[in-house]
């Protein structure tokens, strides 16, 4: 597995987890639930990889919904989540992570990603100064870029066919890997 966190930082995130029951709950992500059921449906998609899944509370809610698909979550601060599965899977979902993560390291998190993508990745992106703050006093959004800038850093691993903006500092990118081919998009 490539480095995907370091070590302070993941302290940081693994007291803030321990220390606030919301942080990671899903209370702000539960808005994108509806979409992404209708995604499974429509592309009767068969797994789901939740990567940076907090504690557990959208995998919680999709195994509750639909008992057939094969649901996995992924988290660094999560004890319970902090296996990577190597599997392939045809949904991967990351709600509000990608501001979580190290700038440096981004490039190794959507490496990981993209090698678990089997047919679409649909991630959502909070690019505003969170509400909570680290243990240290850094701010919880460690990464903060203009939406054309994560829109590039997503383009290295997927081809980008969906950008919506949900408000001003909030959207959604809807990814399908790469094909062998050449991607003028």
């Amino acid at each position: 597995m490539k480095k995907i966190i370091s070590d302070d930082y993941k302290k940081q995130l693994e007291e803030l987890h321990a220390t606030n029951s919301a942080f990671g709950k899903g209370n702000v992500t539960a808005k994108h639930y509806p979409a992404i059921e209708a995604m499974i449906k429509k592309h009767q998609f068969e797994s789901v990889l939740d990567y940076g899944c907090g504690k557990g509370h959208f995998i919680k809610h999709l195994s509750e919904i639909d008992s057939k698909l094969k649901i996995s979550g992924f988290d660094v601060a999560n004890d319970e989540f902090a296996t990577l599965s190597d599997d392939k899977f045809d949904l991967v979902v990351s709600l509000d992570v990608m501001e979580h993560v190290e700038f440096g390291l981004l490039g190794n998190v959507l490496a990981e990603i993209s090698e678990r993508t089997n047919k679409m990745f649909f991630c959502s992106v909070a690019n505003y100064p969170a509400g909570k703050k680290l243990p240290d006093g850094r701010n919880a959004h460690v990464t903060q870029m203009p939406f054309g800038q994560w829109f590039n850093h997503f383009s290295l691993y997927f081809k980008v066919v969906k950008f919506v903006r949900t408000k001003r500092s909030e959207a959604i990118f809807v990814c399908k890997p790469m094909s062998g081919e050449s991607d003028w998009r």
